[in-house]
């Protein structure tokens, strides 16, 4: 397939479901696409350097080999410098996304310290209230055994009869 910088400027890659970015088969593939048109294109500017026609530009037999060899070079300026834009601009998408995951990552550590401290001033409110009904149940047990006399111990009705 022919590769016009119009292709390269309008592609769309699909993003992926389980991370951030986009699916790497699709990119790869484009990336392929992109070298074989360049290696192409610098091969039509070898053969118009050295006379050669060139085989797969439309209305060749009424452009000279200097205007061929100017497009070609058109076409692959073009073509490097699309290839590097789209280098960048992928860069700096992922450093994009680095840092808002680097962000995220961040309140969420505050948030589980935040409740790591909730929980241990849970904890130790429940000791200290468990503490106060412990002495509590221990003080009135003491003050029943000292105001009542002895206990009569209540067993199953099997050993009444």
């Amino acid at each position: 397939m022919s590769l016009s910088p119009e292709d390269v400027a309008n592609i769309v890659f699909d993003t992926t479901r389980l991370k951030m970015g986009y699916d790497v088969a699709q990119v790869d593939a484009f990336l392929e696409e992109v070298q074989d048109t360049i290696n192409k294109l610098q091969q039509e500017l070898v053969e118009a350097r050295n006379g050669e026609a060139l085989s797969n530009v439309h209305n060749a037999d009424t452009k000279s080999p200097v205007e061929v060899l100017a497009l070609a070079q058109q076409a692959l300026t073009a073509a490097t410098s699309e290839s590097e834009r789209l280098v960048r601009d992928a860069r700096a998408r992922a450093a994009s996304i680095s840092s808002s995951i680097e962000s995220e990552r961040n309140q969420i550590e505050t948030q589980i310290k935040r409740l790591e401290a909730v929980e241990i001033d849970y904890r130790n409110r429940l000791r200290n209230w468990l503490s106060v009904m412990l002495q509590d149940l221990g003080g009135e047990i003491e003050a029943g055994a000292q105001s009542t006399g002895p206990v009569n111990v209540i067993t199953s009705s099997s050993e009444n009869q």
